[in-house]
Order: structure tokens, then sequence, then C-alpha cells
């Protein structure tokens, strides 16, 4: 068969041969395969950032809830969530009576307690999560106010005979220990109790929150908030106080060292309906810490205002523009940081400490009111402590003094000069006589002299509400409007080292 192929072909297929006969040979030769080996692995894709870990639902706020009389009894009780015991009232009584000046935030047993007191109920709440007291106590505060607009005075009378309604309030504020909504407007559409009168002995005539009637179901919580009805013959009424607190310190030489006047602008509205209120204040006001305002004007360093008030006009015609809410709120707040100019400061202390013997000293205290004939403060109260190692303090009042007492604390070593009315540009001084401890320095161990002090229709800022202006279509519309001012201390404090 080979025979019979061409010359050509026969090579060609020799060829082949000779080919696989070396492939044969060159596999026989190389080593036999590893079956147990694994195969390499192949490249895994780059890994994703990883998610962090689901967190567990927030904790509740609030465990319990309490409002409590003057002689501790409870008035108003909630416990949300069951975790403090029930006794937590009488274990806040008893750190109460055992410190007399308790703070209003502080820890027993894993408990927190914080504690608003008001017209000297105690509106308390207990927790034991851990929560920011600043917020329980702006809730808190937040409602003494909702109580008082509804109820018009918050007293424990008040609170016994509306009980229902305050419990209303109350689970309409707080759900299950959660804060919801503390607004006096925005609960008028939620809250249907009616208030109950109070004995004209013991009622302040302030406007009681009436509800209009409620057309509203409960559920309507989207719904727009029930306004009052103007056409009911409602005693229409609106407050705007202007309020100074003061801050000053003093030396030993009545000069002053540090001033302030953190003041505000606080407005109560009891009007139907929501009329627009222009408020305009002085037109020499200036905002600027600068100090270098022009003569005759009001400087004030800082500013904030309602979430109310347009300020469209305020910076040329310094006038407010706003819809009032109903019920109590914080028109303006501002703040100036330094004494603008000696007239400012309403009283002047200035105390004068001479030895009578070795062992006996004379403090003489002499306090002058620094602002017109036409104004007077009101419950002044000066307060100071002689040194600890003193066996006892003798006080004397001027001849000639009227309406003033004293009192001595033997226990603190305090002693109250009170004066029941300090006529503007008059003058009272006391004298204190104390007998010293072996290797007393009186100068340095008495302590600051304090003064506690209110001056009606008297401001020291001058800012003043040049008119409030009642924007309305009905003519027959007008309301009563009351505007008022107020001075008082905040911490007014004479050093004698």
């Amino acid at each position: 068969m080979l025979g019979a192929l061409q010359p050509c072909t026969l090579a060609l297929v020799t060829a082949s041969l000779c080919a696989l006969a070396q492939r044969l040979r060159a596999r026989r030769a190389a080593p036999p395969p590893d079956l147990t080996a694994r195969p390499a692995p192949c490249p895994r894709p780059p890994a994703l950032p990883s998610c962090p870990p689901a967190q567990s639902p927030a904790k509740g706020m609030l465990s319990q809830l309490f409002i409590l009389a003057p002689n501790g009894h409870t008035i108003v009780h909630k416990d949300y969530r069951g975790e403090v015991p029930k006794e937590a009232s009488e274990v806040f009584l008893r750190t109460l009576l055992e410190k007399s000046e308790s703070a209003p935030v502080f820890c027993i047993d894993g408990v927190n307690y914080l504690c608003v007191r008001k017209n000297g109920l105690f509106f308390l709440a207990t927790t034991v999560h851990n929560v920011s007291p600043a917020f329980i106590i702006e809730l808190l505060t937040q409602l003494t106010k909702v109580c008082k607009d509804y109820i018009g005075v918050l007293n424990e009378e008040s609170l016994r005979k509306n009980f229902t309604l305050i419990y209303e309030l109350v689970d309409e504020i707080m759900d299950f220990g959660y804060p919801q909504c503390a607004a006096t407007a925005e609960l008028q559409a939620f809250v249907f109790n009616e208030p109950a009168p109070v004995s004209s002995s013991t009622q302040i005539r302030l406007p009681t929150l009436k509800s209009a009637p409620k057309t509203m179901s409960s559920r309507a919580v989207h719904k727009p908030i029930a306004l009052r009805d103007a056409g009911r013959g409602e005693k229409n009424e609106i407050f705007v106080d202007v309020i100074d607190r003061i801050s000053a310190t003093f030396n030993a030489s009545g000069q002053v060292r540090t001033f302030s006047i953190d003041g505000s602008i606080q407005m109560k509205s009891y009007l139907s309906g929501s009329p627009e209120l222009h408020l305009a204040l002085n037109d020499e006001l200036v905002i600027s810490s600068s100090g270098k305002a022009g003569y005759g004007a009001i400087e004030l360093d800082h500013v904030n205002f309602h979430e109310c008030v347009q300020l469209d006009k305020f910076e040329n015609e310094r006038m407010l523009v706003l819809e009032p809410p109903h019920g109590e709120f914080v028109l303006m707040n501002f703040h100036i940081g330094s004494l603008r100019h000696e007239g400012q400061i309403p009283f002047r202390v200035t105390p004068v400490l001479s030895p009578i013997s070795d062992y006996k000293q004379e403090l003489r205290l002499q306090v002058r009111a620094e602002f017109a004939e036409k104004f007077h403060g009101a419950n002044v109260k000066v307060t100071f402590t002689v040194p600890k190692s003193s066996s006892g303090a003798t006080v004397e009042l001027a001849p000639q003094a009227k309406g003033q007492t004293w009192e001595y604390d033997d226990g603190s070593k305090t002693v109250s000069w009170h004066i029941r009315k300090f006529v503007g540009g008059a003058m009272h001084a006391i004298s204190c006589k104390f007998v010293l401890g072996m290797g007393c320095n009186a100068r340095k161990e008495m302590g600051p002299i304090s003064l506690n002090f209110e001056i009606p229709m008297y401001n020291v800022s001058q800012l003043q509400v040049q008119h409030l202006k009642i924007v309305e279509r009905n003519k027959s519309y007008n309301p009563h409007r009351w505007v008022r001012c107020l001075t008082h201390a905040d911490s007014y404090v004479c050093r004698l080292s």
C-alpha cells in the first residue's frame, strides 16, 4: 500500500508519524499529576464598607410625673413605664427636708429627680434614663405655663378643683413618657374640659383660658388649630411686660466691678381670633456691642426674637409685626454686657467695717436709691453673713426707720434686713455689731452683701414700648392693652474683700 503512494505523500505521512512518536515519549517522561492538590483560588472582589450595627430603639424619656402640693401631698401622678418605685415622691421630699436648698436635679439610687417649683407647688419628673436635664426642666416649666393659661391662677386649690382638666393636659403633653406638644395654642383643639371657677378669696384676676366650642374630633391631629370666636363677648386682653434682670458686683468702696442686664419682653395674649399686632420700640434703639452709640441712644448688645415675629420693619422703624400665639410667651430677649452710664445703677451700697475692740467689730451699711422719687423699690431685702466664729450679732436700725425689719439666724450666721418700700432718692442705714473668735479676720470671713429688689414701672435699660397697635378690620374690635415694665435683681452683690 505504501509502495503505491506517491513519493511526496509518503514523506508527509512519515513526518506526521515521527512528530506523534515524539509527543508520546515526552508525555511518558513527565511526572504524574498530583490529583490531591487544590486548584488556585479565584481572586475575591473588593470588600464593601461595613454597615453600622442596628441600634436599639430609643428609650423612654420620663418614668414618672408628679405635681405635689406645698405640704407634700400628691395632686397629680402619672407612672408611664413602671421603672421607678411609687415612693419616689417621698424620697424627693425627704431629700428636700434634709437639704434646705436642694438642687433642682439630683440622682439617688440610680433614679434621676428633676424638679421645678412654682408658687409653692412642685412639678417633679423622675427617670432612670440618661436624659438632658435642661430639656426636662424646660418641659416642666412649660407645663406650669400651660396649666396657668388654662386655669387662670396656679395654686393648690385651683389644681384640685381642675384636676380632670390637668390630667387631660398632661395626657396630651406626654405620651408614654415622651413629650408631644406643650404649646397652649395647639392644645386647644384636643382639650375638652372646661376650667372650674376658683373662690374669689384665692383667685388672682387673670383671664382663664375658656376654650371655644369644639367642632373638631380628638383624632383631628393634622387639622388646623381651632381659633376662639370673637363674637362670644369674652374679655379680650393682651399684656406686655418689659423686664430687666440686673447682675452687678461692687467692691468695698462701692465701685462697680461687673454689670450686665438680661432682659426680655414677655407677652400674654388672650385675644380672640388671630389679629396682627404692631409693637413699636424706641426710635433710638441701637443693636451693637461697641459701646460707642450716640448720645441718647438705647444700646443693646444682643437680641433674639420669637419665631412669630416678622422683622421687615424692625431695621428702619424699630417695629415688630406679629400674630401672637395664644397664652404666655417671650417675645424678645436682649442682653447688655457692661455699664453704659452711672444712671443704670438702681441701688448703691456703701459698707464700712470698723473695729470697736480687739474682739468686737461693727459693720455700718448704707443703701441709697439712685432712681427718681416717683419710683420706689418693693420688697427690698439685704442679706449678709457674719464670721462663723462670732458668738452673736446685734442689729440696730435708724431711729426714723419705718416699714423696716431685721432677722438674725444664728445657725447660718445670716442677717436679713427687709425694707417694704424704698422711695427713690432715699437712703437707709443699718448697724451690725458682732463678737469675733480668736484669730479671726473679720474682713476676709465676712460674707458678701446681697440685695434683692423689685422696682415697678421702671427699667434700667430704658427700653420702652412706644405703642401697641392691633390691626383689625372690624372697628368695634378694641381689646384691652396693658403695658408694664419691671426691674429686679438677678445677682446684686457687694464684696468686702
